[in-house]
């Protein structure tokens, strides 16, 4: 409407992250001003989650803003999951029907939180099957089919019992991909050794399982949002 009113033609282009960090995003969108100068930019973050608008002008030269973008895409490739104002869950749900394929979550310390973002989306009921919010040691052995040793040996925190949640539920064999989460969203550190921040996300599929074991700052809200958005991104990054 603005741009009616004034005269002013403008174009924008999204980008959308998570995980990247802030010099490598400001590192590339300046190189993308050497590139074209004439191109204005806004960050938006949340929780790791992030959407850079690259906004140009009518007159702007399409094949310089092209190689401006590209340059853009390839300094921050591992982190991106959309080119297009679309929410991280949206994208995930898109390519699991795409690939035909159905999730399932298995929530620690994040509540709910990544399933409660899935079922927001229109549609989600084609791929998501199921989310477990086992909290509590107990719900892991007898929802999950965690081993009652690796929770002793490693405790509910660790790689072993992200690795051991997210394959009780792909051995159901109602999913085809699952997700799950553990860790520590504080204040306190739960009577552990381990710090406030700990976490770790697992991802299996049928050819196999990943862990990803991250240290997040900030208050507990902080912590679990960001967490979500990791494990969701993470999702998306194994069926990509």
């Amino acid at each position: 409407e603005l741009d009616k009113r004034y005269g002013v033609n403008h174009g924008c282009a999204y980008v959308k992250t998570v995980g990247a960090p802030q010099k490598e995003i400001l590192s590339a969108i300046n190189s993308a001003k050497n590139i074209c100068c004439e191109l204005e930019f806004n960050v938006h973050e949340s929780y790791g989650d992030c959407k850079i608008e690259v906004i140009y002008g009518v007159n702007t030269a399409k094949s310089v803003f092209d190689r401006a973008l590209r340059e853009i895409v390839s300094k921050l490739d591992k982190y991106i999951y959309a080119l297009e104002d679309i929410s991280l869950a949206e994208r995930l749900v898109q390519l699991l029907k795409l690939r035909r394929m159905k999730i399932c979550t298995a929530e620690s310390f994040t509540g709910g939180g990544i399933s409660k973002r899935l079922v927001q989306i229109s549609g989600v009921s084609e791929v998501y099957f199921e989310g477990l919010n086992t909290y509590s040691n107990e719900a892991k052995t007898a929802r999950l089919g965690v081993d009652e040793m690796t929770l002793k040996r490693f405790g509910a925190v660790s790689e072993q019992t992200a690795a051991e949640m997210a394959e009780g539920l792909i051995k159901d064999g109602n999913c085809d991909i699952s997700i799950s989460t553990t860790g520590i969203a504080g204040p306190k550190s739960d009577n552990t050794n381990k710090p406030v921040g700990l976490m770790y996300i697992g991802i299996a599929l049928k050819e196999g399982t990943a862990v990803y074991k991250y240290e997040l700052k900030g208050s507990r809200e902080n912590i679990t949002e960001t967490a979500i958005n990791l494990a969701l991104f993470s999702a998306y990054k194994s069926i990509k």
